[in-house]
């Protein structure tokens, strides 16, 4: 397969075809960022009408869309013969005009670049009213500069095409992350600080004078964020700031580690395979600690040199063993992957072809579990701790469309893999005899496994409504795709691989799907209310102060951070109960630990507890979420309602302190 090159021979040689075929693939990619668009408003439009189901006023408002949709179709669609002389002379015109321009093209790249992040922090109507608006947006600017790019006479036209659109999705998703960097005090989303909290018990003496349980939940995670207590008083904001960078460092090597292996020969389509694995494994999202597992196969392995592969993938196992259950064999996975990828298996017996793989397949698995086992040990926590995900139970009905759970787990996969998927089979049918059968079955068999292993946790109540529990089937998708793309699947027979284009809007949509979930996260950056949560906090401290006496406790079941980066004085840390800990116990349903807990309440352990404002309704099935809320209502929100009443509830709702009911 050429190299992203959608031209033939003929085309390549031929200045005016070569023009002419250049212009029909930017058209192309306009009209597909255009039906996108128009998907979008169909979609919006459909089910609050009486025309077939659509909308006739709601569709007629976004007439200029449907209108640039069609206008781009007939260009797309002219007879060639016809037409061409006129568009490679036009063509050419435009092309040479850019050039003329030199240097200036750069600038006027950086100064749309600027104007769109300028718009999009903002959020000015021109980019964030719509997710319709900001496809057209972003597309339209990533294709004007592709043009300036080519402008420069430095890039190629396919080149900049794809680093137009490589720059701009880089842009929405560090846009995404640099959003998350605040000082605003208290929690933003429901476990939003608790990822500081957990990370804290790395240095729990220092903090809070004893020590304290390490957290059972994504270790790995924590101990990466930990990092950011090694510099003395560096606040809230510092370290949101470091988790930004952690999700755009590693999330970027693991690009840049599949590029190192791949190696396109271009640079500015090394630049696009980056951003595209950001924004393709962001559709996940694939956490930024689970990225390590991946970066150190793809770094370590060396075909030549399996001994040094092997060990890479036991470091690799090892960082998986304490940081995802479900993770524990993708080390080894992954280094099978790259192996069958890279080894041909013509001329070699089966045992030893197939040894290797196997063996690295298999092993990976209890090397990550005995990294499990010795984290357990120096943990200081409870096995029972660590096995509430085996626990849970299984909502079957959430890899389906319903009305609680949007367009299930399925049906959000097919959206993402789809293109993948079709070019994958395309290009191996077509070349099916170019490897030896038992390759491809292995290949198959790795990615099934992953496939079905992640629909299994999807199901598992507390599973979220996104698709990072397919994480691992969504990397090793990832790594197929860019070694078929590049050619780097080493073939057995060569005489049968048939040197086929890749069809250009299969590359155009395979980018234009993970765009287009950047951007529906994509939103203008919060404006909190600083004075009011300071205000909060100062009235909690309040409270502290007047009834709190030496010795008692005040149990944060959530906001913690208020400890750890000392907000809040005087108050001696409650190792239990933490709220996402809660939360796992309640969907597991572990009994045991909370009679230990109702135990605590009834007998008024804790003098204050901060918690969210209670709600003790159960929710039907037919709602969002409806098994966690229930879960929650039972196991907590109604026993603490039993023994405990409110007593200041903040301004914004966010949380509550409740103290001890009177006794009767």
């Amino acid at each position: 397969m050429n190299e992203l090159k959608p031209m033939t021979a003929s085309e390549q040689e031929n200045p005016n075809l070569k023009s002419y075929t250049i212009f029909k693939i930017y058209v192309l990619a306009a009209l597909m960022v255009t039906f996108l668009s128009i998907i979008l408003v169909m979609m919006d439009a459909y089910g609050v009408g009486s025309i077939f189901g659509f909308s006739g006023s709601l569709l007629l408002q976004k007439w200029p869309i449907f209108l640039c949709g069609l206008v781009l179709l007939l260009i797309f669609l002219l007879p060639e013969q016809r037409f061409r002389s006129q568009t490679v002379n036009m063509t050419h015109k435009i092309m040479t005009a850019f050039k003329k321009l030199g240097f200036l093209n750069w600038l006027f790249v950086i100064v749309l670049v600027c104007f769109y992040t300028y718009f999009a922090i903002i959020g000015k109507p021109l980019i964030l009213q719509t997710l319709q608006l900001k496809i057209l947006v972003f597309g339209y600017l990533s294709l004007f500069s592709a043009i300036l790019l080519n402008g420069t006479g430095k890039i190629k036209p396919i080149a900049a095409l794809i680093s137009g659109f490589s720059l701009y999705g880089l842009l929405v998703w560090a846009l995404y992350w640099i959003s998350t960097v605040h000082s605003y005090p208290l929690a933003v989303g429901w476990s939003e600080t608790t990822w500081f909290y957990d990370a804290s018990l790395f240095f729990p003496k220092r903090i809070y004078g004893f020590r304290v349980p390490l957290s059972s939940l994504h270790p790995s995670r924590y101990l990466l964020e930990s990092a950011a207590f090694l510099i003395p008083n560096l606040g809230l904001w510092g370290h949101r700031l470091w988790q930004a960078l952690l999700w755009i460092g590693l999330t970027l090597a693991g690009g840049i580690a599949l590029q190192k292996r791949v190696k396109p020969t271009n640079p500015w389509l090394g630049l696009g395979l980056v951003a595209w694995f950001a924004l393709f494994t962001f559709q996940g999202p694939v956490y930024f600690h689970l990225m390590l597992v991946i970066i150190i196969v793809l770094l370590g392995f060396d075909i030549n040199r399996l001994g040094r592969s092997f060990f890479f993938m036991v470091v690799a196992s090892l960082w998986a063993g304490f940081s995802r259950v479900n993770w524990f064999p993708v080390a080894g996975m992954l280094a099978a992957t790259l192996y069958i990828l890279e080894m041909p298996q013509k001329g070699v017996t089966f045992w030893k072809y197939w040894r290797w793989p196997v063996m690295s397949a298999l092993l990976g698995l209890p090397v990550a579990i005995c990294a499990f086992a010795i984290f357990i040990l120096i943990s200081g926590r409870p096995f029972g701790d660590f096995v509430t995900s085996f626990q849970s139970p299984l909502l079957i009905y959430r890899l389906f469309p319903s009305e609680a759970y949007g367009n299930g787990i399925l049906l959000m996969l097919l959206y993402i893999s789809l293109p993948a998927l079709v070019l994958i089979t395309w290009y191996l049918i077509a070349n099916r005899k170019a490897w030896r059968p038992l390759r491809l079955l292995g290949l198959l068999t790795i990615h099934l496994a992953l496939l079905i292993s992640g629909l299994i946790v999807s199901t598992k109540i507390g599973g979220g409504n996104n698709l990072h529990n397919l994480d691992a089937f969504i990397v090793l998708m990832a790594v197929t795709i860019a070694y078929l793309i590049f050619n780097r699947f080493v073939v057995d027979d060569p005489g049968f691989l048939v040197q086929k284009r890749v069809p250009v809007f299969l590359i155009l949509l395979l980018a234009l799907i993970p765009v287009l979930f950047a951007q529906n996260s994509l939103s203008p950056f919060s404006r909190y209310d600083h004075a009011s949560a300071w205000n909060d906090i100062n009235q909690l401290q309040g409270w502290i102060d007047r009834k709190v006496k030496n010795g008692d406790e005040v149990l944060f079941i959530q906001d913690r951070h208020l400890l750890t980066f000392g907000l809040i004085e005087n108050v001696k840390l409650v190792p239990e109960y933490e709220k996402v800990f809660l939360m796992e116990m309640a969907m597991a349903e572990n009994e045991a630990y909370f009679e230990k807990f109702n135990h605590d309440l009834q007998n008024n352990r804790f003098s204050l507890i901060v918690v969210e404002p209670l709600h003790l309704g159960m929710k039907p099935t037919t709602t969002v979420f409806a098994e966690e809320n229930n879960a929650w209502v039972k196991y907590v929100a109604r026993p603490i309602n039993q023994y405990y009443t409110v007593v200041f509830e903040s301004n914004n709702k966010q949380l509550s302190v409740l103290a001890p009911r009177p006794n009767e």
